[in-house]
């Protein structure tokens, strides 16, 4: 088999795992969304509303690497650039969306999602017990290594991008076909008429496995309540290049602003890229567990029958202004549904019994003994 020819088979592989089909006749087919960003940004509330209102419209997908493709889908050789454009070649629409989020907070957010797997392999219930000044030092040590990557300008390969436009509050350039948008975490609230106009679909933005509603939300509250940071790594952040090009010059002073209302006089030295190189090493061979998030969406984006039920029920209630407190799981959605045509039926049977019963009385009334009967009793 040729390289070209083997290479087809694997991107036609790579997209039966991902769940995106060839059937253009299908509108969902047809239209493809990659929520392709770096971890801890807001993504997952962007993908779950994607998916609770344009599921008929969209296939939507959230990748944040390579590792991803091949831990949760066993995609290998396949990079995530080349499932793009393998599947505008298809001729099918493609978006490819990523999210800038405030340098500071996604450091937090992403050290806080592997803190008791990976930063200090043990458990939440043990790691609930540790000062929350040990916390903070060891936060502050990989501080300049946590979450540097704005795959806009350095994954999508577009080239020189044009400064972030504030006041549409989204970026947007085509590349060989394919659309490439840049949202603001901070402008969340616009997403939903940003992203109506973009798509066409009416959505709501709903929000989605924040790490105030996870089993480490006790020790996440100790840190943001205790946490002043070091003068020299908010002056790190003060040169941030990203910080600069996402925001104008009066957000980012509001933003460094509010930072050094929480800043501590002290200097703290962060790993060097070596030392990192060897915590991350150590790090990674001590883990004695792992978890690997593949259900913490609102809507897992399945379209059988019991999950597109589900899904309008969902929506409608978000419009209406509902909150959503659970997930558009398949087993579960199928559970649910036969149980409810279960209950129409019982509903429906006493009507049943009742017309069954009028249907009866009618023949009664109409039969021929019935009749003469009541002749009868008339002398």
């Amino acid at each position: 088999m040729s390289s070209f020819v083997n290479k087809i088979h694997l991107m036609n592989e790579a997209n039966q795992k991902l769940g995106i089909f060839d059937d253009m006749n299908v509108e969902r087919n047809r239209n493809l969304i990659m929520v392709y960003v770096p971890p801890k940004v807001g993504s997952t509330s962007l993908v779950s509303s994607l998916r609770l209102f344009g599921n008929d419209k969209y296939t939507v997908l959230h990748i944040h690497n390579e590792i991803m493709l091949k831990v949760l889908y066993q995609i290998h050789d396949v990079s995530v650039l080349e499932i793009i454009e393998y599947n505008k070649h298809l001729g099918k629409n493609v978006f490819v969306v990523d999210i800038y989020r405030s340098p500071i907070e996604q450091k937090i957010s992403a050290f806080f999602e592997t803190i008791h797997t990976f930063h200090f392999n043990m458990t939440l219930e043990k790691l609930n017990t540790y000062p929350i000044e040990k916390i903070i030092k060891r936060f502050n040590c990989v501080f300049s290594h946590l979450a540097n990557h704005d795959y806009y300008r350095e994954k999508y390969e577009l080239g020189e991008v044009e400064p972030f436009p504030v006041h549409d509050k989204y970026l947007l350039k085509e590349k060989n076909g394919v659309k490439y948008i840049k949202l603001r975490l901070k402008d969340s609230q616009d997403w939903w008429g940003i992203l109506n106009g973009l798509f066409q679909i009416d959505m709501r933005v709903v929000k989605d496995y924040e790490t105030e509603s996870k089993p480490v939300r006790d020790l996440y509250q100790r840190f943001k309540e205790n946490y002043r940071i070091p003068v020299n790594l908010l002056e790190e952040i003060k040169n941030n290049d990203a910080l600069k090009f996402y925001y104008n010059e009066e957000e980012r002073q509001e933003y460094i602003h509010s930072w050094e209302r929480k800043r501590s006089h002290e200097y703290c030295r962060s790993y060097t890229a070596e030392e990192f190189a060897l915590y991350n090493e150590v790090s990674v061979e001590n883990q004695s567990f792992n978890e690997t998030h593949r259900d913490h969406y609102i809507d897992m984006g399945c379209f059988c029958q019991a999950c597109s039920v589900k899904r309008r029920k969902m929506a409608e209630k978000v419009k209406q202004g509902g909150k959503i407190e659970e997930k558009i799981i398949h087993e579960e959605a199928k559970i649910e549904l036969v149980k409810e045509k279960v209950q129409q039926i019982k509903n429906q049977i006493p009507a049943m019994m009742a017309k069954a019963k009028r249907v009866k009385d009618i023949r009664n009334r109409n039969n021929p003994r019935s009749i003469l009967g009541k002749s009868l009793t008339m002398f």
